[in-house]
């Protein structure tokens, strides 16, 4: 990464101005990325809620797969007819017997969903992940937009105090000066705007990272460097087949299929058998056994047949659409990708080098009285925008790489 430094010491009325650095940062927890992400980690409530959900869902399929439980019974009659006792004892167990084609499509389905769910929550993990990073970068974004706008402000509020003492002297014009004054509410107005949105991504990633903070602001302790490395478009799309929620997609679907098998069975009904030891007063004893089936007159299961049927055609569908959006949304991000990290290599290092030159010239040139105080203000101004431009450029290139790999279904750091 070009290393950015704030205005150099500048001449401005015969006073020399030492821009001061962004005061108020000492309450502020830094982190490195990976910091962030570790305690993103551990303390992400969207994460736990993400896992929750996952553990919720694969329980719901266990207990989808399992088998009706046995009944046990023991009956004890008492009778008596004048002097006459007599009495029955049964001990038994009942047991309804699943026809063995739908215990196999139910287990088949339950595996899926199981799997379909641990899917669903790495691509959940993948995409807070990515929010995570993005969030992180444009903090530091925010921070170097703050740090830039100081230094301006700070010039043009030692210019305009400077023009005031001039103008009674009678250096320069109340044109100039009342321009200086205007300039200087105006950057004082970007000032705020920046220490604003500054504070409010710390505390985006404060949210997302110590959510427990009550209100503390997390900051990058450096930002991105360097150019991110290069991804191929083609590389990208034969990523999709691995891509977490494809996978979950799939895996939905032939649990649909299993369900649908597994209804269509429904029409048979399952039959109930039960055996037993029945013990008698008059010493008959032995053993009994019933078997039970209920006759499909009135319920042949048809409707339930039909919901797993629609079911079945609403997952192959939505495979279809996860598809198609997983390729539109790979195409999109690496193509983006590719043009901004493009321009970062093409630009990136040039327009800080090109903004420092003219800065340094222009402080130069005015301290020698070859330039007007206004001309070296809209120097200072296009520095302070190109140094934005530059952060901004490298910020986007970055947040586009780990969208890229967001939408292949990788983990940057597995990529390093």
């Amino acid at each position: 990464m070009h290393a950015t430094r704030p205005l150099q010491t500048l001449l401005v009325g015969g006073m020399l101005f030492f821009p001061s650095p962004t005061a108020g940062q000492d309450d502020i927890r830094r982190v490195s990325m990976s910091e962030a992400l570790e305690l993103f980690n551990r303390n992400s409530l969207a994460l736990r809620i993400a896992r929750a959900d996952s553990s919720a869902a694969i329980g719901s399929a266990r207990q989808t797969r399992a088998y009706p439980n046995p009944a046990f019974t023991f009956v004890r009659e008492d009778l008596d007819r004048s002097d006459d006792d007599y009495w029955e004892s049964t001990i038994g167990v009942t047991q309804q017997v699943e026809w063995p084609g739908r215990t196999s499509a139910r287990r088949r389905a339950a595996t899926h969903l199981v799997e379909g769910a641990a899917a669903t929550f790495r691509a959940d993990s993948l995409r807070l992940a990515f929010e995570v990073r993005e969030v992180w970068i444009r903090a530091w974004l925010a921070e170097e937009t703050e740090r830039t706008v100081e230094e301006t402000a700070g010039l043009i509020r030692i210019a305009a105090d400077a023009a005031d003492r001039r103008l009674e002297s009678g250096d320069i014009s109340a044109f100039e000066t009342r321009r200086l004054r205007l300039e200087r509410v105006r950057v004082e107005r970007d000032l705020l705007t920046a220490r604003l949105a500054a504070r409010a991504a710390r505390r985006t990633l404060s949210t997302l990272v110590a959510p427990g903070g009550e209100g503390a602001e997390v900051g990058p302790a450096a930002g991105p460097g360097g150019t991110p490395p290069a991804v191929a478009q083609t590389e990208a799309v034969d990523a999709l087949a691995v891509r977490p929620d494809i996978e979950a997609a799939v895996l939905n679907l032939e649990a649909a299929r299993a369900q649908r098998d597994a209804a269509s069975t429904g029409w048979v009904p399952d039959p109930t058998v039960s055996l037993g030891y029945k013990d008698q007063a008059d010493g008959f004893s032995g053993l009994s056994f019933g078997i039970g089936l209920p006759v499909p007159l009135f319920d042949r299961r048809g409707g339930a047949h039909d919901l797993a049927t629609a079911r079945a055609a609403s997952a192959a569908a939505l495979l279809d659409l996860r598809r198609r959006e997983a390729e539109n949304d790979v195409l999109a991000a690496t193509e983006r990708y590719v043009a901004v990290r493009d321009q970062l290599g093409s630009f990136g290092e040039a327009i800080m080098t090109d903004a420092e030159g003219l800065i340094e010239a222009a402080q130069t040139a005015y301290g020698e009285g070859e330039l007007t105080l206004l001309e070296l203000l809209d120097a200072a101004r296009t520095y302070r925008d190109a140094r934005a431009g530059a952060a901004t450029l490298r910020s986007e290139a970055w947040i586009g790489y780990y969208d890229v790999m967001r939408a292949m279904g990788r983990d940057p750091e597995e990529e390093r």
